[in-house]
Order: C-alpha cells, then sequence, then structure tokens
C-alpha cells in the first residue's frame, strides 16, 4: 500500500465580481482568492488490489455526506482522463500502475475542519489534494494545463488550489494569475449557524442588475499589489472602494445575520470585513495579531455570535 498525506487550505474571496454569464452557461467571475491557514487533512491510502474500489470517511463534520464529497468527482473526473490518455499512450498503457484498464483501490480519510456551505472552499480544497496526489502517484500523467482543465470540471474553485497563496480568478475559475503574496495578514472568521447554498445563491442573483464593474481600476489596484514598501495589509487596502462581493445582497437575504456580524467585527476595530464567496462565512482583517486577539475575547461571548463557529486564522 502507498500512503500520502496532504493539506488541504480553506481560501477566501477578498473580493468577488459577477461579470454574466458565458456560453456555456457558468458564471463569469472576477476575484482575488487568498488561501489562509484553517485546513483540512487527508490521508489517501491506495492499495495493490486493482478492483476500481473507493471509499472515504469523512472525520470531524457530521453535516458532510461523504458520498457528495468532490474527492470523490475527483478521482472519478482523474480516472476517466487517465483512461483516455493510456488509449493514446502505450507507455501508459504498459504502466505497472494500470492493469488492463482497471486502477488500484483507494481508500481517503478526510479529517474536515472546514464548514460546509461557507464560502471557503474545502470541499473544492480537499478535490484538489486528491488530484495532486494523484498525480504524483501516477508519475505525472498530465500536463500543468491538462490537470488545470481536469480540475475546472471537477468544480469552479479548485484550479485555485492547485496554485494556492494569492490569485487572480477569472471566467469559471481556470484562468488563474498568481499575485504578490498577501501572506500574514491577521484574521477572524465567523461562520454563521445557517449555511448558503452556492447553486441558489447564483439563481438569486441572475434575478437583479450586476454593479458596473471598471475592469481598468481593478488592473491598477493589482498592479499595485506589487509595491514592497508596505505591509500586505496596506497593499490590499489601497483598493478598498473596489473591494465588494456580488454575492453579499443574494446572501443576505436568505440568512441576514451575516450583515451583523460583518457590522460587528468593524466594531471590534477591523480593518476590513467582508462576506467570503458565496457565504455565509464573514471574515475580518487586523493589523496586528494582538488587535485580532483582543477582538476575539471580545465576541467570542457575546451573544450576537451564539450558534457562530469563529476561527482564528491567518492569510498564508
Amino acid at each position: 500500500m502507498d500512503s500520502y498525506e496532504i493539506t488541504a487550505n480553506a481560501k477566501l474571496n477578498l473580493f468577488l465580481r459577477v461579470r454574466g454569464i458565458l456560453s456555456n452557461g457558468y458564471h463569469s467571475l472576477y476575484s482575488i482568492m487568498q488561501e489562509i491557514d484553517l485546513a483540512d487533512t487527508l490521508t489517501i491510502n491506495i492499495y495493490p488490489e486493482y478492483d476500481n474500489g473507493f471509499d472515504i470517511k469523512c472525520i470531524g463534520r457530521n453535516d458532510i455526506d461523504p458520498k457528495k464529497n468532490l474527492c470523490s468527482k475527483a478521482r472519478d473526473r482523474f480516472f476517466s482522463s487517465l483512461r483516455k490518455k493510456a488509449g493514446a499512450d502505450r507507455s501508459l498503457r504498459d504502466s505497472r500502475l494500470l492493469k488492463k484498464g482497471r486502477f488500484p483501490n483507494i481508500e481517503i480519510i478526510l479529517t474536515k475542519q472546514i464548514p460546509s456551505e461557507s464560502g471557503m472552499g474545502g470541499g473544492s480544497s480537499d478535490a484538489a489534494a486528491t488530484l495532486m496526489v494523484l498525480q504524483e502517484h501516477f508519475g505525472n500523467p498530465f500536463s500543468d494545463e491538462e490537470l488545470n482543465q481536469l480540475a475546472v470540471n471537477v468544480g469552479a474553485d479548485v484550479p485555485f488550489f492547485l496554485y494556492g497563496g494569492t490569485c487572480l480568478c477569472e471566467r469559471v475559475g481556470e484562468d488563474i494569475s498568481s499575485l504578490p503574496s498577501l501572506a500574514g495578514i491577521p484574521l477572524l472568521i465567523v461562520q454563521p449557524s445557517k449555511g448558503v447554498s452556492t447553486p441558489e445563491c447564483f439563481q438569486a442573483i441572475d434575478s437583479i442588475p450586476l454593479p458596473e464593474f471598471d475592469e481598468g481600476r481593478y488592473r491598477a489596484f493589482i498592479d499595485g499589489l506589487n509595491s514592497t514598501d508596505r505591509s500586505p495589509l496596506e497593499r490590499f487596502l489601497e483598493g478598498k472602494d473596489l473591494l465588494t462581493n456580488d454575492l453579499e445582497i443574494p446572501s443576505i437575504e436568505k440568512v441576514p445575520e451575516i450583515m451583523s456580524i460583518r457590522e460587528a467585527l468593524l466594531g471590534t476595530g477591523a480593518a476590513f470585513s467582508r462576506m467570503t464567496g458565496s457565504g455565509s462565512a464573514v471574515f475580518a482583517m487586523y493589523e496586528n495579531d494582538n488587535a485580532r486577539d483582543t477582538a476575539y475575547d471580545q465576541i467570542k461571548n457575546d451573544q450576537k455570535f451564539s450558534g457562530c463557529e469563529i476561527f482564528v486564522s491567518k492569510t498564508t
């Protein structure tokens, strides 16, 4: 048996703009995604038996159905693509890793820390981790471009997690540009007791006019992130008036607590606060660890946050 252990970090959308619907029916997005230190962990065991077997055990969060986990979809898409590639590549057909078109049995033990329906991409990060392990195990059969395309077919956020760090993500999520690091910003993240369904959120936004989008201003802001004479938080806040999330309005309609949580976090002295993704998690940025920790002490017993999960975190 070959066993792999891998960490799957969560992400935040530092801003998120929806630019309409593409010809394939998906929404075109424009967002900076940022990896954070909140993470799931995966142990992936690959057995010598070639029965196409698959099992996933989910530990830590009973609200997540293992059968619906994106790791399963990632495994299926990887093997389907590998089978097609092996059909045209004799070296893959003859590989010890393939036996008459069958694949080895796989077991995934997934320890969850990232909450579901939070907008932090836990399922997508787990799926990307699965793809990276399979890519390594099978001797890197796919190019970076092929793996990226395979990832977006699993889920819109999955390609980002093949890169990590700080990235501009466009279209469905497959157009990715690495940006200067914004690592080290202290965070508080609050997850309300109720989540937001991503499909329902996007359906809701289709019924309202999209806000104006000035790509030139965003490009100028992103160029400014290259400055090295200021802290990551200072560079980020230069574009404060641009840092909106178009999905907040429909998400707040479904979970009104999102707005009150955001206002309460700003009241603790946060330099910036926003909902991530389609929600329902809200993050707040602080100037230093002491300010963040003081804010945590202030809110952890506040009735406004009763029933919420609170995470102390940092950008990575």
